[in-house]
């Protein structure tokens, strides 16, 4: 029993330090790479590739998807932001969630009809609500008719 705390400990004590460190980064936003991944350039002149965490939006030669990319670009391009680190994923970009001036900018890509909550990643109640929101008032992709989810245009 011991044994098993101690393991829980450290690996609790190891996932904290890696999220302080990654999820206290701030920079500025140098590149959007499409609606949900941008690049970050930390003050310390890193580069970080971030995919932003719960959010799914149009993939390259799918509709929607310069719409997407320019919207993301508004929000947050040449301007600082602050990531809140969730993870990695297998490309080894940061999974995160990111603030502009406090506005949850994940959030506001969904409540505005640029990008799906990705439910696979993310049990998010607020982000589940804000698409329901723009589903029902037509915001953004939803004036569409039957927008093809990126996950299933990938499949194709």
């Amino acid at each position: 029993m011991r044994l098993i705390f101690f393991f829980w400990l450290l690996f609790f004590n190891s996932a904290e330090s890696q999220n302080k460190s990654i999820g206290n980064n701030t920079g500025t936003v140098i590149k959007i790479i499409d609606g949900d991944t941008f690049d970050l350039l930390t003050k310390n002149k890193n580069t970080i590739r971030v995919r932003m965490n719960g959010i799914d939006c149009p993939e390259r030669k799918q509709d929607f998807y310069k719409v997407a990319k320019d919207a993301l670009a508004e929000y947050i391009f040449n301007k600082e932001v602050r990531l809140v680190t969730t993870g990695w994923d297998r490309n080894k970009r940061t999974i995160a969630l990111v603030y502009c001036d406090e506005e949850n900018i994940n959030l506001a890509m969904i409540k505005n009809g640029y990008a799906w909550h990705y439910k696979k990643y993310s049990a998010d109640s607020s982000f589940a609500k804000a698409e329901k929101q723009a589903r029902i008032g037509k915001k953004g992709l939803w004036k569409m008719n039957n927008p093809l989810p990126p996950w299933k245009f990938r499949r194709k």
